[in-house]
């Protein structure tokens, strides 16, 4: 039997426990969010600003394009009409790209709309089915500019005043919701270039079970990691819902500078910096002017969900990247920001409630010693990841087309050449094609995938999973190794995940690769894994299929992979057949 890693259980005072989670929290939908749906106190107040999540890798169609993709708007339930969500006409929604290492701009990739009430006399979002962009009754109608400006240059427009396509409402108003969403990609020509763009609606990419934040619990876990009733079943907790996603594929060396592979990405979201109520007199309505301020930021996942403290979370979200550096060395924020990135909070709290060893904790208190005021002299493996990119200490080997490769101490995963530590995601763009893994890892560079996250992220990565596993100190002895006394237990692995294996919907292979936006005839605010029923024995194999759901006579509880939707139609059916069912959940392996 696998060795428990968790066998070392430390007893808190449930007081003491709390306070570290709410300073830790990973995902509330209250308060957080999942990646970085409502991560701060300021933006969990302007949804239309929120920037979700960002992600940037190598074209699945061409090994010579890269994708940038934001996404803005957590939450977005489908049927939440008749104020339908859309793009913020206030809101200027930013990519933006590095190829030095300055952690300045040098490509800006900038997303602004303009929207028009056809008849300001309805209540409706259309009047009657929507078969094409310009159809009449789309009465709402949203079109999108998307601007390219490159560092010293003027901008270029891509794309000027192009509709966007409507929501995915239901099959009476948008009954061909495929070829709406087609007719808004557009294809575009610019300097011998061709660029792909879609920015609307689609499935939020994201997956992650919030029960998470119910004292650190990871479902699906013997307890006490995971609960100790039948409710230990691992859902995802963004099932159903939508986001805005601004997509660009264009060719790498379109944004590459002489003989640097890495590019830095981030997104952001800015505002005019006032705005007027006009109340009665102006039949309610707004007024926004002044200097655009930026409102949100993100590069890699959950960083200020995780990482940055309450004092830093609204600070971070206006701050420049190349302003990183400044707070981090700073007299007054920096020893809070260093502590939080090279002591992090999150390792405090899986060594304190679970045992979980730490690199550099000399004296066994859960807490990472380093120096304030001298970057990188804690967990050095965390700093590079977050704010550098990777250059490994020691010899790491990948899995490739031709088999296993040994990288030797010294190789550059994703480090420019003089990075100026700042967050953002990095990506190699040299490493692709045969230097990937053939059936590509979930944990990235962890499992042996030299093209998934942290190097880049592509919509498949298991970021969760990877960063808590980077957290417990998987990554540390091939990043850092200074402290040779620690060794990351492996047992770890598959403990440390939150149990959801994937996306509600399947990712597409060709442009824009995420899932098409869920239709709100599809979407049920339901809880399909908490209906338990006994289970009859079933003859031979002990599996029967009910309404199209598998169900399998067994004590245990298990989860279901399956669409909540059609497992919910399934158990309407299997209330009826069986005396009682549980459902099984299809884990993935890894």
């Amino acid at each position: 039997m696998m060795p428990n890693p968790f066998r070392r259980i430390v007893p808190l005072a449930i007081p003491l426990v709390a306070a570290l989670l709410l300073a830790v929290v990973l995902i509330s939908r209250q308060s957080a969010g999942a990646s970085s749906h409502r991560e701060a106190p300021l933006i969990a107040g302007d949804a239309y600003a929120d920037n979700t999540d960002t992600y940037v890798f190598i074209s699945p169609e061409s090994d010579d394009n890269i994708v940038l993709v934001a996404s803005y708007i957590p939450f977005e339930a489908p049927e939440g009409g008749p104020n339908y969500f859309a793009w913020d006409d206030n809101v200027l929604y930013d990519i933006y790209v590095d190829n030095d290492g300055d952690a300045e701009p040098d490509f800006t990739y900038t997303l602004q709309s303009e929207s028009e009430v056809q008849n300001p006399g309805t209540f409706l979002y259309n009047t009657g089915p929507v078969t094409s962009l310009g159809d009449p009754n789309w009465n709402q109608r949203q079109t999108i500019t998307l601007t390219e400006h490159r560092e010293g240059g003027n901008p270029t427009t891509l794309l000027d005043s192009e509709f966007t396509a409507p929501v995915n409402i239901g099959p009476k108003s948008t009954p061909d919701f495929a070829t709406l969403e087609s007719q808004a990609v557009y294809e575009v020509m610019d300097g011998g270039d061709e660029i792909k763009i879609f920015a609307g609606q689609t499935d939020d990419p994201f997956w992650v079970d919030l029960q998470i934040f119910d004292l650190l619990t990871l479902r699906g876990q013997p307890s006490p990691i995971g609960y100790d009733s039948s409710r230990n079943i691992a859902i995802d907790s963004l099932t159903g819902f939508n986001v805005h996603s601004l997509v660009i594929e264009l060719p790498i060396a379109r944004l590459t500078q002489g003989d640097e592979t890495v590019l830095g990405v981030w997104a952001a979201a800015r505002r005019p910096s006032m705005r007027v109520l006009e109340g009665l007199d102006g039949l309610g309505a707004q007024t926004h002017s002044g200097d655009y301020v930026q409102v949100s930021r993100l590069g890699m996942p959950l960083v200020n969900e995780v990482v940055m403290p309450l004092a830093l979370k609204d600070a971070f979200n206006s701050l420049p990247a190349s302003g990183d550096l400044d707070i981090y060395t700073h007299p007054t924020f920096g020893p809070i920001l260093q502590g939080a990135v090279e002591d992090p909070e999150v390792g405090n709290l899986l060594c304190a409630l679970y045992g979980v060893p730490l690199p550099g904790d000399s004296d066994d208190d859960c807490d990472t010693e380093f120096t304030a005021g001298t970057p990188r002299s804690g967990r050095g493996d965390i700093f590079d990841i977050f704010l550098t990119g990777m250059v490994l200490e020691n010899p790491f080997t990948i899995q490739t087309a031709n088999g296993p490769v040994e990288l030797p101490a010294g190789f550059n995963v994703n480090r420019p050449d003089g990075a100026r530590p700042s967050e953002m995601l990095r990506i190699n763009t040299a490493i692709k094609g045969d230097l990937c893994k053939p059936e590509p890892s979930d944990l990235g560079v962890l499992g042996g995938d030299a093209c998934g996250f942290p190097n880049g992220r592509r919509l498949g990565d298991e970021v969760i999973e990877i960063e808590l596993l980077a957290v417990a100190g998987a990554a540390y002895g091939v990043l850092d190794g200074r402290d040779g006394d620690f060794a990351f237990n492996a047992d770890l692995i598959g403990v440390l995940d939150d149990g959801v294996d994937g996306n509600d919907r399947p990712f597409r292979d060709t442009f824009p690769y995420l899932a098409a936006a869920q239709s709100g005839e599809e979407h049920y605010h339901l809880n399909v894994y908490s209906w338990y029923m006994p289970v009859m024995p079933l003859s031979g194999s002990g599996a029967a299929q009910a309404g199209g759901v598998e169900v399998v006579a067994t004590a245990a509880t298990t989860a279901v992979r399956e669409n909540p939707v059609t497992a919910a139609a399934g158990l309407g059916a299997a209330l009826l057949a069986l005396p009682a069912i549980v459902l099984r959940q299809r884990r993935k392996g890894h």
